[in-house]
């Protein structure tokens, strides 16, 4: 900002012309201070929508854990009951054997979907929480005045 030029009076400066020029310097000091204020309102609400994120993502990642856990159980109880079933048809028919081998091939199937699926929906989650963290990281408060430049203004 350029240096001010005041008129020279008899004992100093024009008086008018300092006390104009320190009204401004107060209103726009007063501006940067509200300007300040709302970017760390700002900041704390991305902050606060950031914890709300991680929340739901850990809700989400404790949700695919239990998932997990009941298709690895699932698919442990699908074997099992897949082997109990050709040992079954192995003695009764080849028609028992063959229905028992779809049924057994549909739930696994199944199982990998489910699985897959769970996966996909981690990595998304993941990507967002990341796209969420570069934006708080790339979001810059503007730098705050000098205030011995403002004081050294005034006793000019």
């Amino acid at each position: 900002m350029a240096k001010p030029l005041f008129d020279n009076m008899k004992n100093g400066y024009n008086r008018y012309q300092v006390d104009d020029y320190l009204n401004e310097m107060e209103s726009q000091t007063a501006m940067l201070h509200r300007k300040v204020e709302m970017y760390r309102q700002r900041s704390e609400e991305v902050e606060k929508q950031l914890n709300v994120i991680k929340q739901k993502y850990q809700f989400v990642v404790d949700g695919l854990s239990a998932k997990e856990r009941a298709a690895d159980d699932m698919a442990r109880m699908a074997m099992k009951e897949a082997n109990m079933i050709v040992d079954t048809a192995q003695h009764n028919a080849d028609v028992i054997v063959k229905e028992a081998l779809m049924t057994a091939r549909s739930i696994l199937l199944d199982i990998a979907k489910l699985g897959s699926e769970a996966s996909e929906l981690k990595g998304n989650m993941y990507e967002q929480l990341q796209e969420l963290s570069r934006a708080l990281d790339e979001f810059e408060v503007p730098p705050i005045p000098d205030m011995d430049l403002l004081n050294k203004n005034r006793e000019e």
